[in-house]
């Protein structure tokens, strides 16, 4: 007697912490009927706080659906990411299923109907997305009805309750000033700063950091930019050549995003070698690295970025006892230390 009357307080005390009936309680823990997803996590991790002793139940029946919203984008980055999550999906079929979907840059409503109506059921959403407020508000909605969610490779600025996985973006900026600073003399030229777009708070935070160590370390230097290109290897071009065109020598170039094959075809239309630092190991860069026509390449690993986006949500799900084993690293490549 005295037994069930303990074991019902330790059960009211998972309803109150989890801010679920009794029954429901019931229901989740001897899997005695249908209990949203949501729930069943509440009561889980309510009776793990708890420390009930007893064999827990999943908290998702069936296979884990994640959603992948990621943009449409054929940069070495998207690729990388999106045959990493290709590789993770095949090594954990038996256990989750990627829901994997792309939206246009240029219709961000596209990005906001994939979070608010997912096809399935989902038990967390994995997101590339602009910084807007729309959007924040849209995750938002996401987490307060349970759904975990992993902000990939670019944060968002004001959303506590979402995880950012990814490289610490201030630090690959403050790094690619500080490598500039000591190839060019701190008094001498211009540097042209190009990036994709500042919607993305990765690139905001890439370029605050570039500026912030620029004017630290070679405050004599002549900054063009941020040029917005949108990865885009014609607007790249152009921007070099605007810049080449400007009188003063061009020192360096530093990109924030993608658009390689548009610089390097400006700088071989003119005799000067400008240092050039950018993101992301690609056989392109690799090329340009040998070639002579770019210094530095800093690497966010994208690889990484899949693989701990993923063991976050199974840890979330209950199905990992402790949080993501894996962190991403930033990355120098230069032509020394390429793979034969």
């Amino acid at each position: 007697m005295l037994d069930s009357i303990a074991r019902k307080n330790r059960l009211n005390h998972v309803a109150e912490l989890a801010g679920v009936s009794l029954s429901t309680v019931d229901r989740v823990l001897n899997e005695r009927g249908s209990v949203s997803d949501a729930k069943r996590r509440k009561v889980l991790n309510a009776a793990r706080a708890l420390g009930l002793k007893r064999l827990l139940p999943s908290p998702v029946h069936g296979l884990l659906r994640f959603d992948v919203l990621m943009v449409d984008s054929t940069t070495d980055h998207y690729r990388r990411v999106a045959a990493a999550f290709a590789r993770q999906a095949q090594l954990l079929r038996a256990r989750l299923v990627l829901q994997r979907q792309t939206w246009d840059e240029r219709n961000p409503q596209q990005l906001l109907d994939f979070i608010a109506t997912p096809k399935t059921a989902r038990q967390g959403l994995i997101v590339v997305a602009h910084d807007l407020p729309a959007i924040r508000t849209a995750l938002q909605a996401q987490i307060d009805q349970g759904v975990p969610v992993v902000l990939l490779t670019s944060g968002l600025s004001g959303l506590p309750g979402a995880t950012y996985i990814g490289i610490d973006n201030r630090v690959a900026g403050r790094t690619a000033a500080r490598l500039l600073s000591q190839w060019v003399l701190p008094s001498a030229g211009r540097v042209l700063l190009i990036t994709n777009s500042l919607l993305y708070h990765a690139h905001q935070e890439r370029v605050e950091g570039f500026l912030q160590v620029l004017r630290e370390r070679a405050p004599g230097l002549v900054v063009t930019g941020p040029v917005a290109c949108h990865d885009d290897d014609l607007q790249t071009a152009q921007a070099v050549r605007d810049a080449l065109a400007g009188g003063q020598p061009l020192a360096a170039i530093y990109n924030s995003g993608s658009g390689s094959a548009g610089i390097g075809k400006a700088l071989l239309e003119q005799p000067a070698r400008p240092v050039w630092i950018t993101h992301e190991a690609s056989e392109q860069h690799a090329g340009l690295l040998r070639e002579g026509l770019l210094s530095l390449v800093l690497d966010q690993d994208p690889e990484c970025q899949a693989e701990a986006a993923i063991q976050h949500l199974l840890y979330a799900n209950g199905d990992l006892e402790t949080p993501a084993q894996v962190s991403p690293q930033l990355r120098i490549v230069i032509d020394e230390n390429l793979p034969n």
